[in-house]
């Protein structure tokens, strides 16, 4: 019994030493007015544009020393043997730089209701019940100048120009310039 619990001692002494550990370098993003947007720390995904255009997507590997070190991986399609194309991980790139050169990030925020606000499904339902009224109307041989067709193809392509206006006026979410604030906050 005495060996037992010797056992059971030593063994939670291990697993609580395995537990500690320290939280590094993070960025924190914040509006104007103070209001936190997000944190970005060691091994949290990240989106975001360098003030040349370029897009990086990926995992940040460390933060440290004013720089931001993102892993992103290299993606390709590739043809195989039997003439289908596979898609594989070809490698990874490690971006370092700084965190003042990061000129907008993508937050990572889900959407709720996205395809309602940009307009997508509007499209989608209004030119498919367009071209389902005129297939019906082509197999059971209704002229298309019928009124009660000429209505519901109206209202069909005007759901559909709706949900087209929709989506030219959607605001994405990708902040730029002097939307947000970009700190680094150094933990030790």
């Amino acid at each position: 019994m005495k060996n037992i619990l010797l056992l059971l001692l030593l063994l939670s002494g291990f697993t609580a030493g395995a537990q500690e550990t320290t939280m590094g370098d993070y960025l924190l993003m914040k509006k104007p007015n103070g209001r936190h947007m997000g944190s970005y720390f060691k091994g949290s995904p990240i989106s975001f544009y360098l003030p040349n255009g370029v897009g990086i997507d990926g995992w940040i590997e460390d933060v440290r020393d004013d720089s931001v070190f993102v892993k992103q991986w290299n993606i390709q399609t590739f043809m195989t043997s039997l003439g289908t194309t596979r898609v594989d991980t070809v490698g990874f790139y490690i971006h370092k730089l700084r965190y003042t050169d990061i000129a907008s990030i993508i937050p990572k925020r889900k959407e709720g209701f996205r395809y309602v606000k940009n307009g997508s499904i509007f499209m989608i339902g209004g030119i498919g019940y367009a071209a389902l009224n005129l297939i019906n109307g082509a197999y059971l041989k209704e002229p298309l100048t019928d009124s009660r067709n000429l209505t519901s193809l109206g209202i069909a392509l005007g759901v559909a120009g709706g949900g087209f206006i929709l989506n030219r006026i959607h605001r994405h979410k990708v902040r730029t310039g002097k939307q947000y604030i970009i700190q680094y906050i150094k933990m030790q």
